[in-house]
């Protein structure tokens, strides 16, 4: 079953005079190679916004359940943030806006 999951993130750069939106991009050119690799990602979508250094991945998953969904989106974004040098280490307390999971309607 398809099920979208939706991780939304608050960016803190260690350097603040690094550019947000070139820091996105390389996270994203790291999902796209899980990607290539990974035949239950099916889909994504990055966007940021530096004002508030926010950012929203949007992650289609091939899954049995929304539990094993939920689990391959947040494992794929987190693997992709620690690829470019990245830490999370306030992943599970706090650091993570919001994460939401649902089914997706297969179109006929």
């Amino acid at each position: 079953m398809m099920y979208a999951a939706v991780i939304a993130i608050y960016v803190v750069l260690g350097d603040p005079d690094a550019d947000l939106g070139e820091a996105i991009d390389q996270v994203t050119d790291q999902l796209a190679l899980i990607d290539e690799r990974t035949p239950a990602l099916l889909d994504y979508a990055v966007s940021s916004d530096a004002t508030d250094n926010s950012v929203l991945f949007e992650v289609t998953v091939d899954a049995d359940d929304e539990m094993e969904a939920l689990a391959g989106a947040v494992s794929w974004v987190r693997a992709a943030i620690h690829a470019t040098g990245a830490a999370t280490p306030n992943w599970s307390v706090g650091g993570v806006g919001s994460v939401s999971v649902e089914p997706l309607a297969v179109p006929c």
